[in-house]
């Protein structure tokens, strides 16, 4: 399911720190890498001073295509030499490595360069700043997350810096899970990361602490103790289907159901379990998405800092019988 993935760079320490999680999971699961940076010649010195001067009411410059060519020519030049170094790196782990160079605003050319490469992931920091990215790398990661038609794995590089050795290595994928098939849609993905490096699967189910579950209006006293231990025991045993598939297919998995806000209980249960990684889908009940992803996806990715893989849930792959682990 992961066989090449597409990891975007900006020439800098904070995004090139995803790198050694990146190669544990290529050493794992036999997958080629392609480094990639995106160049948007909208951002070269002879473009900004165009705007500039446009702003101030100026006629264009009449050098801003000798200074944009030359500019991005040598952006593209240095571009190419870091991937080099970087990519020379990475292959003694021996690990498959490619390197490209595309131009255009950011995310799109992420997801075409990703396209063009045949690669099924794209894995990126949270953060990073470069002249050789479009801006902060951080808006750049959602938005590709909310557009990329393959998953995006996303972390921050303080979290993906613990990956450079064997402590680091992941022991646990966590999949939330809020009883739709649309959640479903991670599950695949995320079997694919257990059998590929040996990892634990946590299903994960939060009951919503401010959940609204009284057609009566009645929010109070027994009956809602009584819903709330009804909830408690409707998600045990929709989860207890789930893993006795799991197992039936000879993975390692278990259940976990919490009440709470919700990102923040995935993200407390990611960290109570590390080293360990978040596999969810974008949107879940209610399949109604943002620009930003689902509200809770969103809040997982900006608060927990650990490794999330998001797929979209209306473009996931349709799993065969094997891949999807469904009650019995």
């Amino acid at each position: 399911m992961f066989t090449k993935a597409l990891v975007p760079l900006d020439n800098t320490e904070t995004s090139e720190g995803i790198i050694p999680l990146v190669t544990q999971l290529a050493q794992g699961l036999d997958m080629g890498v392609v480094l990639a940076t995106a160049i948007n010649p909208d951002h070269s010195p002879g473009a900004l001073f165009d705007r500039i001067r446009g702003g101030m009411g100026g006629p264009p410059s009449p050098t801003a295509e000798a200074v944009s060519g030359p500019s991005q020519e040598n952006a593209e030049r240095d571009a190419r030499s870091r991937l080099d170094e970087l990519a020379s790196g990475i292959s003694q782990s021996g690990v498959s490595v490619e390197s490209a160079v595309g131009f255009g605003p950011a995310s799109e050319t992420i997801i075409r360069m990703a396209t063009d490469s045949d690669c099924d992931l794209i894995a990126m920091s949270t953060r990073g700043r470069g002249v050789l990215s479009s801006g902060l790398l951080g808006s750049v990661t959602y938005r590709t997350m909310h557009e990329s038609p393959v998953p995006v794995l996303a972390v921050t590089p303080e979290r993906a810096g613990r990956h450079r050795t064997a402590e680091g290595k992941f022991s646990t994928v966590i999949v939330p899970l809020d009883g739709s098939e649309l959640a479903e849609t991670a599950l695949p993905y995320a079997v694919a990361l257990c059998r590929g490096m040996d990892m634990e699967m946590v299903l994960l189910h939060v009951i919503p602490a401010n959940e609204s579950i009284y057609s009566d209006g009645n929010a109070g006293g027994q009956d809602a103790s009584d819903s709330r231990e009804e909830m408690d025991a409707m998600a045990r045993m929709y989860l207890n289907g789930i893993v006795r598939r799991l197992e039936d297919e000879g993975l390692d998995a278990r259940m976990s159901v919490h009440e709470g806000r919700p990102s923040t209980v995935i993200t407390a249960v990611a960290r109570g379990t590390e080293p360990s990684m978040i596999a969810m889908a974008s949107h879940g009940r209610s399949g109604v998405s943002r620009l930003l992803m689902g509200s809770v996806a969103e809040a997982v990715v900006r608060e927990s800092g650990e490794p999330v893989l998001m797929v979209r849930s209306h473009t996931a792959v349709v799993p065969g019988p094997a891949e999807v682990p469904r009650p019995a």
